[in-house]
């Protein structure tokens, strides 16, 4: 991937990072007022990686999560086939832009309820509208850097690939994400990176765990924690989300294969 020009970014997003072919500490310029830095992107190398799902504790089935790239387009879904309720099935299409990863649509279906999606109007200036199925009505500007709720880890995954010694322990990193009917800043809480067997299937590995820090303005949304792991090119190696009615879904890896040639179904 070639360097892209850094462009003015809000002090909210300026930590989203910019892709980069050079790694480490090679730092872009992105020149908001605060001056800060942009970080050196590298995205993860693509693939079909393969989760256990649970529910509350209770094994359910194998979810399957697709991860690929083609040229500056990106596709992500996971689908999990819970029985009785049906697939739970999630996507994020996109490109990518010199913010990191650009999504363009996000969708999910659970079982045979409707699809919900999310839609990025973007003007290819890093800015634009957003548009909700779940809130017609509600069209707010688009951040720049902006993600929605999967690509955000892929989005983390591109960073630390960038350079490892991003986000110590009890730093805070902030991102505008979008849900099926709002965009907000969200943060996330780093416990830094350690030797440890939070995905058990790796064993002793170099993990960094993110969890997203509870809003206070509304204290009863969804809760996410997200294991990355350096053996998985920093993908997911565990999703924990806690739903607003207390309910705990959670994915845990379990083998990974190459993605098929030319991006598969991208």
């Amino acid at each position: 991937m070639s360097r892209h020009a850094a462009k003015r970014v809000s002090s909210n997003t300026s930590q989203i990072g910019l892709p980069s072919n050079i790694l480490g500490e090679d730092l872009l310029e992105q020149g908001d007022s605060t001056n800060q830095k942009g970080q050196a992107f590298r995205l993860p190398e693509p693939g079909i990686f393969y989760f256990d799902a649970y529910v509350d504790g209770q094994l359910y089935q194998r979810g399957e999560l697709r991860w690929f790239v083609d040229g500056n387009n990106y596709h992500l879904s996971i689908n999990i086939p819970y029985a009785f309720v049906g697939p739970f099935v999630f996507e994020s299409r996109g490109t990518v832009d010199s913010y990191g990863l650009a999504p363009a649509i996000y969708w999910s279906q659970r079982g045979s309820n409707a699809p919900r999606f999310s839609r990025f109007d973007r003007d290819g200036l890093g800015a634009g509208k957003m548009y909700f199925s779940e809130k017609p009505d509600y069209t707010p500007d688009l951040l720049p850097g902006t993600q929605d709720r999967f690509s955000l880890m892929f989005q983390f995954a591109s960073l630390l690939n960038g350079s490892d010694k991003i986000d110590e322990p009890e730093s805070v990193r902030s991102v505008p994400v979008v849900d099926y009917n709002s965009l907000e800043l969200w943060q996330f809480k780093s416990y830094g990176e350690v030797i440890s067997e939070d995905v058990p299937t790796l064993g002793l590995s170099k993990i960094r765990h993110y969890a997203l820090i509870a809003r206070e303005n509304d204290p009863y949304k969804r809760q996410i924690d997200f294991w990355l792991a350096k053996d998985l090119d920093w993908l997911p190696g565990r999703i924990r989300s806690k739903e607003a009615n207390g309910r705990v879904l959670e994915l845990i890896f379990k083998q990974k294969s190459p993605a098929p040639s030319q991006g598969g179904d991208l």
